[in-house]
């Protein structure tokens, strides 16, 4: 049996069916139930539960992300001990972007630094602030977060990060796919540069990330290496559930 082929036209029209279009937002507005951004990050604390090694997120603005991240690592401390030695470095300058983005000018995001209780605050554009004391202090990275929107800080901060990843550390992109995919173009000239192999675990739908009218994806990411990673077994109280549901 001869292997149909798949035109450019069909992969051009499956690309578009699933990674969005030039306006898509206005006609799937209230009409899809895109994961939240809690959603998303909830799930990558549970994935990276085997990997030793603490949580770096880089972007923080007024700390709604990192209190998910934060909030989701207290209830995995209470059933997992291998969580409780985990730490949550956050790092911004809190001054807003150094140079303008999209539409948005420089300057925009700055905010007060939030109190995050239990979260270590690393404050500083990411030239000053990610250095070698910082990296020794960190060690190894089991997750880490990006939402520095523009593709030079995302670049610095995975060239800052590549010597604290191992196998199965998971990366999680706000803003991989869009209308201005700088995230995307820091991690594949990141990945061709330095030869860290990943596998893309999901992406996800989300709304436009500044004024635009096209919709942008999520994506979760985890450094393949040549040790072996186990699952993370569920928590207890999911466990728990399951059981006592069965007996109905």
């Amino acid at each position: 049996m001869e292997r149909a082929l798949i035109s450019d036209e069909l992969l051009a029209e499956r690309q578009s069916r699933y990674l969005g279009s030039q306006g898509d937002w206005d006609e799937l507005r209230s009409h899809v139930t895109f994961p939240s951004r809690d959603q998303v990050l909830e799930l990558a604390v549970q994935l990276a539960r085997p990997v030793p090694g603490h949580i770096v997120e880089f972007g923080v603005y007024q700390g709604r992300s990192t209190r998910t991240i934060r909030d989701e690592l207290w209830i995995s401390r209470l059933w997992d001990r291998r969580q409780r030695g985990k730490r949550i470095y956050a790092c911004d300058s809190f001054r807003g972007l150094p140079t303008a983005y999209e539409n948005l000018p420089a300057g925009n995001f700055a905010t007060p630094v939030p109190k995050l209780a239990g979260v270590r605050i690393v404050e500083g554009f990411f030239e000053d602030s990610l250095t070698p004391q910082l990296a020794r202090e960190v060690g190894k990275v089991s997750l880490a977060h990006f939402d520095a929107d523009l593709e030079s800080s995302t670049g610095r901060a995975l060239d800052w990060l590549t010597p604290l990843l191992q196998p199965g550390s998971v990366l999680v992109f706000d803003e991989f796919l869009g209308e201005e995919p700088g995230e995307e173009r820091a991690f594949l000239e990141w990945s061709r540069r330095t030869g860290v192999r990943t596998a893309m675990l999901a992406m996800f739908g989300r709304e436009p990330a500044g004024h635009t009218d096209t919709t942008d994806r999520r994506a979760i990411l985890q450094v393949v290496g040549e040790r072996q990673i186990s699952k993370a077994p569920p928590l207890l109280p999911r466990r728990a559930r399951r059981k006592l549901a069965s007996r109905w």
